[in-house]
């Protein structure tokens, strides 16, 4: 997938999900391994939709 065609989709990968959302890679790799945050597994790797996570943001902050 080209750069282009990621950034029209805002397709992160979990490490650029990491800086999106200030949390380290490994804390995004064990939410994803435990389903605690949206994601979509391509093989071994995993894809977050960036409307995806700003959802995901706004539903842990209305439950706190």
């Amino acid at each position: 997938m080209t750069e282009e065609k990621s950034e029209n989709l805002d397709l992160l990968s979990a490490e650029e999900a990491a800086v999106y959302l200030g949390f380290s890679v490994d804390y995004i790799y064990r939410l994803a391994r435990a389903n605690r945050i949206p994601h979509v597994t391509f093989g071994r790797r995993f894809i977050f939709r960036k409307t995806d996570l700003y959802n995901w943001v706004g539903t842990m902050v209305q439950g706190a």
